[in-house]
């Protein structure tokens, strides 16, 4: 489910944040099980944060800018979304906003190309403990699973489904999305592509999102996700001792 950009559908949380979560709002382990291989401790390579200050330094750090995802990239408007919020995939398969719960500081940043062609997020979420990240990992990876199509307002997405994408290494978990969004905001017929890739470590939660217009652009927006994914964890855990 795409959280949202000036050119495509708003959904501010995470975002986004754009996680699409199921149940109690996301973030509130209530006892279910951790998927399969899922590491649910904190790694000593990324920074132990214990306070909404620390913890919106680390976000702010991580979160990707517009100059990140190359050359050509500028911000969009909304910019910036630091709201205890995401985007959440109800059982009706309706995305509604609901807080993040157990979450000391999250941070959304929209860009886009600068022709408009492109539009791409990333946000952050620092949790208090692993257990409540973990959770809303595996309630995003239901709702994708229950939901190949999915409404927000008057925007559809359909075909949404779970990809593998082996080359991402050093999370915990990672769960890939992708879809076809065929209505905006205003219900007007469109072609666009998204790939929505999140990746836990420990307490925190990072995602990225790429949506294209057109066919034969998911490998572009696969690549494009990944290495934002990538360069999102590598500056997670370079800034461990602070």
């Amino acid at each position: 489910m795409l959280i949202g950009t000036a050119v495509a559908v708003v959904a501010i949380g995470v975002a986004i944040a754009f996680a699409s979560t199921a149940g109690n709002g996301g973030g509130n382990p209530s006892g279910g099980t951790p998927p399969p291989g899922a590491n649910s401790g904190e790694p000593s390579s990324i920074p132990s944060v214990d306070s909404p200050a620390a913890a919106g330094a680390v976000v702010k750090r991580v979160t990707l800018k517009p100059a990140d995802w190359g050359s050509g990239y500028v911000a969009d408007t909304p910019y910036e979304n630091s709201e205890l919020t995401q985007t959440a995939v109800d059982q009706n398969c309706n995305a509604v906003d609901r807080p993040i719960n157990n979450a000391l500081a999250s941070l959304t940043r929209w860009s886009k190309a600068s022709d408009d062609t492109v539009s791409a997020v990333s946000w952050a979420t620092a949790y208090k403990t692993a257990e409540p990240a973990q959770y809303n990992v595996s309630e995003q990876r239901s709702a994708l699973q229950r939901c190949p199509t999915q409404s927000l307002d008057k925007s559809r997405f359909e075909g949404v489904h779970e990809i593998k994408i082996p080359e991402l290494d050093g999370f915990d978990e990672v769960v890939a999305e992708e879809g076809h969004r065929v209505s905006d905001a205003n219900g007007k017929s469109i072609d666009d592509y998204y790939t929505y890739l999140t990746g836990r470590k420990g307490n925190f939660v990072m995602n990225t999102e790429v949506e294209r217009s057109g066919t034969g652009t998911q490998e572009q927006n696969r690549n494009d996700a990944s290495s934002a994914l990538s360069l999102m964890l590598s500056r997670l855990e370079g800034g461990a001792s602070q």
